[in-house]
């Protein structure tokens, strides 16, 4: 997080005098193998909510990103607690997020928000292209927030899908 925002953050605290904001204080960073059980957590509540069992991150997944090899996961911190992640596969000139959540009482308190921005930045420095994210056509939430921030929905990429297990849906 920059430390404007971390600044403003802080301020917004001393003005509002409040429990709740002094809760709106959190912070960026690399994901570390402490994080596993909070990220795999997150992974899991989303992935039963939406019924897309596929979508649940695994152990493995989580060692992956954080060890690196073409990838990155950042996390949110507030108080020691992890409230929230983004995963980064870096390919030459683009990065990808496959998975980006925000645990429910943290949404639309900037969490996400940060969390794109430091993914941004990441990508500037690499000078990569563009980023790359797929939705889920009914999450008009996630649509709108990307739409805010700048993203827009791609004319030359459709994803397709078939389901195997019988277990999911598109």
């Amino acid at each position: 997080m920059k430390q404007t925002e971390k600044a403003s953050t802080k301020r917004r605290s001393k003005v509002n005098k409040s429990a709740a904001s002094k809760r709106d204080e959190f912070r960026i960073r690399r994901a570390r193998m402490t994080d596993l059980k909070a990220v795999v957590g997150m992974s899991s509540a989303v992935s039963e909510i939406e019924n897309y069992p596929g979508q649940k991150m695994k152990k493995e997944d989580f060692v992956h990103f954080v060890r690196g090899h073409g990838s990155t996961m950042l996390v949110a911190v507030a108080a020691g607690e992890t409230i929230g992640y983004v995963t980064i596969y870096e390919s030459e000139n683009y990065f990808y997020l496959p998975y980006a959540v925000t645990k429910k009482q943290w949404r639309s308190r900037g969490v996400g928000s940060a969390l794109l921005r430091e993914v941004e930045r990441l990508a500037s420095g690499r000078n990569v292209d563009y980023i790359l994210m797929s939705v889920y056509a009914y999450n008009s939430s996630v649509h709108k927030f990307l739409k805010a921030r700048g993203y827009v929905a791609s004319k030359k990429l459709v994803q397709y899908s078939k389901i195997i297990s019988g277990r999911g849906k598109r």
